[in-house]
């Protein structure tokens, strides 16, 4: 991409904004969701931690596009990026080689890769329920009916802040550490998995101990 075209890095200047430092951490996050992670992420306000999730939004979901937005936006020296992407539908046939050339660019790039087998929805139910009851859900459709019967209700393009609270954040982390544990397959999992807890381990580890919510300490004290 021509940097004529790539978007500012997605934080304030002092200048612009006097509770905004240059030092504050940044974390920019691609992903191939045009409407949950950027909602979700939004409900969490770290003080000194900036997240910005870059959605899908003209309907270009591959890896390869995903990427291709990251790349688009500046970035510093200690700023983190990462692409949160799904395997439904996009780790078979066709798509597979693309799919395993983008993980293999990201890393190049030292782009970190959260994948979500079968969606990110899967990463939702994990704040509710405990990780033997994802391992049977099939595809995206029956983890989005998990949650629904789990919540009472889901629309992927109206998250409700009150059903994600900080402490169920420590308990999804802990949770799908288990079960990524247990799943084989490396980068690409042969099972159910949610890695999305390798970014908030990370999050985590960038904000200041004394400025960190309570219901987050136990991820801290885990990453002490």
């Amino acid at each position: 991409m021509s940097l004529l075209n790539r978007q500012p890095r997605p934080i304030p200047t002092r200048d612009k904004d006097p509770n905004s430092l240059r030092d504050d951490r940044l974390f920019i996050i691609a992903c191939d969701d045009t409407y949950a992670p950027q909602q979700y992420f939004g409900f969490f306000r770290l003080t000194r931690v900036h997240i910005h999730v870059v959605p899908t939004l003209d309907n270009t979901s591959s890896a390869e596009a995903v990427l291709k937005r990251l790349l688009g936006y500046e970035h510093e020296q200690g700023d983190e990026r990462w692409m949160l992407l799904d395997t439904d539908h996009v780790t078979q046939g066709a798509h597979l080689r693309g799919f395993l050339r983008a993980l293999s660019d990201a890393e190049d790039q030292g782009i970190k890769v959260a994948l979500s087998r079968p969606c990110f929805e899967l990463w939702l139910l994990l704040h509710h329920v405990q990780e033997d009851q994802v391992r049977s859900l099939r595809n995206a459709g029956e983890v989005e009916a998990a949650l629904r019967d789990a919540l009472g209700e889901y629309n992927k393009t109206r998250l409700k802040e009150e059903q994600y609270p900080r402490a169920s954040v420590a308990e999804a982390v802990v949770r799908a550490e288990r079960l990524d544990d247990s799943v084989k397959g490396g980068d690409i999992p042969n099972a159910n998995t949610s890695r999305v807890y390798q970014l908030w381990r990370s999050i985590v580890s960038k904000a200041l101990p004394s400025q960190l919510p309570p219901e987050l300490h136990p991820l801290l004290e885990r990453n002490s």
